[in-house]
């Protein structure tokens, strides 16, 4: 049995943006920061959650107890090459249970920004798809994270807590709403064409914009978009290179940058002869990126007006109050799938443990038998096969008694402790590991 489940992580509320966006991974990063944990930790499990409002490492150590919430944050910086205490400050942390709930609580969206919003759901899928393909998510971890996934799926069906408006890119459009009153002269941008960006499309149609122009780093994937878009609402939808995107501000009132970019894709510098050209009319800038895709600079411009994911929190607020009463009824639904799961997890631990136990328990007997048959002189084959039963029965009854109360300490929660105590007591630490990877547990 391996050391209870961790996380490590942060997210809008522990951490600014300014935090979160140092030690954040996109997929490629995500992927040899699986590989190198690995590498240094061989017999551990991992998954990490990155997202616009958290950054997140879920593990199942080793047998040895590694890593531990330490040696995660070491980990962490040291990847990132960012001093551990420029973060530590805000990250939280779960063992056990409590990490089980947190995740459960994550994937439901009761942890998100928005309340209910559904993409957090489809972000931990990919998440877990990288950390499998980087060999990181094995038995434990991908359990969990199933079970996760069919929480959220009881949660969002048998109550309201979807309701309405619920993503990041719509909280965006509602911003966009408070600020102008009218779109009908507006002309609108979206930067980048991912999935937060094709959603986020699709909530500025509603507004009815004079033009809607999109871009991408990749031009091909702009125009793909846009003509997705256009083709499906009977709208016309502009792609724009993405070397002239810039360019494009001096006529733009609204831009929403959604981009996977590492670092700024607008500078002060860069934005500085804009504001001229437009000769100072009021721009709105909208980055919902991490890392983020403006620089912070550019919203001290001369009517320029610039938020960060972070700053639509208070958007969300005035939004809240229906999804708010369907969270008692969620937290009611969590809290039956966290007892559920740890006690099916608890009982497929135990496995090896009683195994290598009943396994000690019957070399001892095995042993005796063979130094017992010597002294007896000539025994009859029969007379043998009765000493073996004997021995047999013996086991047997002298384990019955301990395995039941192994097994019924599951419900109880004293699992750990009388699992500790018993491979203390017998030294079954080896025979455990070699019993768990006799059977593909790795």
């Amino acid at each position: 049995m391996s050391a209870q489940m961790l996380v490590i992580g942060c997210n809008h509320r522990s951490a600014p943006v300014e935090v979160r966006e140092r030690i954040s991974f996109a997929e490629d990063a995500a992927g040899r920061a699986l590989g190198e944990l690995r590498g240094r930790y061989a017999d551990c499990e991992a998954v990490i959650v990155s997202t616009c409002n958290r950054m997140e490492v879920y593990v199942a150590p080793g047998l040895a107890g590694h890593p531990g919430a330490d040696e995660v944050i070491e980990f962490i910086a040291g990847f990132h090459g960012v001093a551990a205490e420029e973060f530590a400050r805000g990250l939280y942390a779960h063992e056990g249970d409590a990490a089980v709930r947190h995740l459960f609580e994550v994937v439901c969206s009761l942890d998100s920004m928005v309340l209910g919003e559904t993409q957090i759901l489809g972000q931990a899928k990919q998440c877990l798809e990288w950390a499998k393909a980087a060999g990181t998510a094995g038995r434990s971890l991908d359990g969990l994270f199933q079970r996760a996934f069919a929480v959220a799926k009881e949660v969002h069906t048998q109550t309201g807590i979807a309701a309405g408006r619920v993503s990041v890119g719509s909280t965006a459009v509602d911003l966009a709403r408070q600020i102008f009153s009218h779109f009908d002269d507006k002309i609108v941008m979206m930067i980048g064409a991912g999935e937060m960006g094709e959603l986020t499309l699709t909530h500025l149609l509603e507004t009815g914009p004079k033009r809607l122009w999109v871009t991408n780093r990749t031009d091909a994937r702009a125009t793909a978009l846009a003509e997705k878009i256009a083709a499906r609402h009977s709208v016309a939808v502009e792609a724009v290179p993405f070397a002239q995107w810039i360019e494009h501000l001096a006529e733009a009132d609204i831009a929403i940058a959604s981009t996977g970019a590492g670092e700024a894709i607008l500078t002060a510098r860069e934005f500085a002869a804009i504001p001229a050209r437009r000769r100072y009319r009021p721009l709105l800038l909208i980055d919902i990126a991490v890392p983020r895709n403006i620089e912070q600079q550019v919203g001290q411009a001369e009517g320029v007006f610039l938020y960060n994911v972070d700053d639509l929190q208070a958007v969300v607020e005035s939004n809240l109050a229906q999804r708010r009463e369907a969270v008692t009824d969620c937290r009611k639904i969590i809290d039956a799938h966290v007892s559920d799961f740890l006690e099916r997890q608890s009982r497929q631990d135990l496995g090896p443990l009683i195994a290598a136990l009943q396994q000690r328990f019957r070399g001892v007997a095995e042993s005796e038998l063979q130094r017992l048959l010597p002294k007896l002189g000539n025994v009859s084959e029969a007379d043998r096969q009765l000493i073996e039963q004997m021995l047999h029965r013996v086991t047997q009854k002298l384990l019955h008694e301990p395995i039941t109360r192994l097994n019924d300490s599951t419900a109880n929660g004293a699992v750990q402790v009388y699992a500790e105590a018993l491979r203390a007591m017998f030294d079954l630490a080896g025979d455990v590991s070699v019993h768990e990877k006799r059977n593909g547990v790795e």
